[in-house]
């Protein structure tokens, strides 16, 4: 899937992001234009910080605070966002390049337009998420959660997808057979995969789902 987010050629760049900010989380204004590079912060709060064309580079917010916030044409690249916290969220035409987000929450999100890439998202929270046009592309997925999402036209590659919850969300044309596919949660029986599409190694590790016992001779 090709998603490039629209960011100008000439961005400012931005040394100090918290003090940056500050001002525009206080007047609930758009943050515009900028480059931020190495910034470390832990537990720093951006409740409803909205950002528009900007890029976000070598950066660790690890256990930030970004709940109701909103991005449009934003770059991630080589950022640690690891267990923080982006519930009600939005996204548009974003990019995730070889990022750190373990344990983010996501839960009630909404990302449209959206490229994860290169990156480990294991043990997130994706919950009552909406996803449209999302690209997964090497992403580590493991024991994730994806519990009662709304996707439309999803797709991964070269991903892995292990120990996922996906209660009643429904994974109709799904492609999973270039990706790892095994052990995920669903219900019983497992609706969640009618219309998905498995190749033959993972179908022998999912037939149990349905009650069915293979017996090898």
């Amino acid at each position: 899937m090709n998603i490039n987010p629209q960011i100008t050629k000439e961005l400012v760049p931005i040394r100090d992001f918290s003090a940056y900010v500050r001002d525009f989380l206080l007047e609930e204004s758009v943050i515009s234009g900028i480059k931020c590079s190495k910034e470390q912060l832990e537990t720093a709060d951006f409740y409803k910080i909205e950002m528009q064309n900007c890029v976000l580079e070598n950066c660790a917010l690890r256990n930030c605070d970004f709940e109701n916030a909103s991005f449009v044409d934003v770059v991630f690249q080589n950022c640690d966002l690891s267990n923080s916290r982006f519930t009600g969220a939005y996204f548009e035409r974003c990019r995730f390049v070889s990022c750190k987000c373990i344990g983010i929450n996501m839960n009630e999100t909404i990302l449209k337009q959206t490229v994860l890439e290169k990156s480990k998202v294991q043990y997130s929270n994706f919950n009552k998420a909406k996803l449209t046009e999302v690209s997964f592309d090497h992403i580590d997925f493991t024991e994730s959660s994806m519990a009662e999402c709304n996707l439309k036209k999803f797709t991964a590659n070269q991903s892995k997808f292990v120990k996922n919850n996906f209660f009643k969300t429904m994974l109709a044309a799904m492609d999973f057979t270039e990706n790892e596919f095994a052990a995920p949660i669903v219900s019983t029986p497992p609706v969640e995969l009618k219309g998905a599409i498995i190749n033959m190694f993972q179908a022998a590790d999912l037939i149990g789902l349905w009650g069915i016992t293979v017996k090898y001779k």
